[in-house]
């Protein structure tokens, strides 16, 4: 395109370097003394080439859509953390109370699962992203651990939680104690109703400390993690490499919903392995696979912000790849509308097994665009390795 050209021209005259000034917004200021808040990141210069269009998407992606997940995540796991002590401390619980609290274990895995596709930087430091969620647990990891925590004879702290094995600390372990196999276990009646409450405030102050430091470290005016992701420096060779690996984590997530969330439990045959669903205790499966597929639209678009539409539209000259991409996931979307009610009814029934073959599809279509012509025309490399090939 000549205005492209034109402004390639030009920026070789002025001589573009790839500096980022960080704008810090200030501190919020109520009277707890300053928490810290997101600050955004804006490049000093036009994008003249592929690089500088990958910077505005960095930037976007990291101001518009990683840093506020996180910090919901953040402040979900507080809310739940405050909410299980209050819950906690009542002397008489009633079952709306109980429902309350699930309420925001709900809020809290949606946040999560909002974020759950990106895996680079501090969420894999330490096993965070292990230890706020374990999962496949085929081995029953997860049960194992926090009946042993519901053993112990000592106090359970969360310093203590924060040590132990990664399946006992984040949010299938508060699944476990909020949604028992027997209403026996229930925090409502339960005879160990204290140990139980012990050892879900120990995890839920576990959470709060783990979403805290991930936050935080990515913070320009924290540990500055955005700044390496914008750049392409610290443990990225380049902006491309940045860009290739954050790719790379989306590419994977839409196997693993497609394959782990999905294929999995739908089987071969009616009534399917409903078991072995993400969430089947608390049938928060369904909504999970939502919010995943949500998340792939805002990795696209950057958050309505630089996203790759513009990108292979107005920089690289591929309009029809732009559309297919944007086609390929709205269908994803709209698909995960039909995903209602129980997810065990779904695999049971057929016709809820075609809404969820149909939905499957949707994600090889992705799937398919995404590690083909979406990576070619934007010529960028991804480290995957297809789960099952099909």
């Amino acid at each position: 395109m000549k205005n492209i050209e034109s402004m390639k021209c030009f920026y070789k005259q002025v001589l573009l370097v790839g500096t980022l000034a960080l704008a810090v917004t200030g501190c919020g200021g109520g009277s707890g003394g300053g928490e810290k808040q997101p600050t955004t990141v804006v490049p000093t210069t036009p994008s003249g080439t592929l690089d500088d269009q990958f910077t505005l998407w960095l930037t976007d992606l990291s101001n518009k859509v990683i840093l506020p997940n996180y910090q919901t995540l953040d402040d979900k796991a507080k809310q739940f953390s405050s909410d299980s002590l209050a819950f906690c401390h009542l002397d008489n619980a009633k079952s709306s109370d109980l429902t309350e609290l699930k309420e925001a274990w709900q809020e809290l895995n949606l946040a999560w699962q909002s974020i759950q596709w990106l895996k680079i930087g501090p969420i894999l430091e330490h096993n965070r992203n292990f230890r706020i969620q374990l999962w496949p647990d085929s081995r029953g990891y997860v049960a194992r651990d926090v009946d042993n925590f519901l053993l112990t004879q000592s106090t359970l702290d969360v310093d203590t939680v924060s040590k132990s094995s990664v399946s006992g600390q984040g949010i299938p372990a508060i699944e476990y104690l909020l949604y028992p196999d027997s209403n026996q276990d229930s925090l409502l009646n339960a005879t160990n109703k204290s140990k139980r409450c012990e050892v879900m405030m120990a995890i839920s102050e576990n959470l709060t400390t783990i979403s805290a430091e991930v936050l935080e470290a990515w913070l320009a005016n924290g540990g500055n993690y955005i700044a390496q992701v914008i750049g392409g420096t610290g443990e990225f060779t380049s902006i491309k490499d940045a860009v290739e690996e954050i790719v790379t984590n989306w590419l994977e997530q839409v196997e693993r919903v497609k394959d782990e969330k999905m294929l999995a439990p739908l089987a071969s045959n009616a009534p399917g392995l409903p078991s072995i669903a993400e969430f089947h205790l608390s049938e928060q499966s369904l909504v999970s696979i939502q919010a995943n597929v949500k998340s792939f639209q805002q990795i696209y678009t950057a958050g309505d912000g630089h996203g790759f539409e513009k990108i292979l539209t107005e920089f690289l000259g591929q309009p029809a790849i732009a559309t297919q991409m944007s086609d390929r996931i709205a269908s994803a979307v709209t698909a995960t509308e039909s995903l209602t009610g129980l997810y065990t009814e779904l695999l049971t029934s057929d016709d809820g097994r075609v809404i969820i073959d149909n939905n499957i599809q949707k994600l090889r279509e992705v799937r398919d665009i995404l590690s083909i012509d979406f990576i070619q025309a934007t010529d960028i490399n991804i480290g995957f390795n297809s789960n099952d090939g099909d």
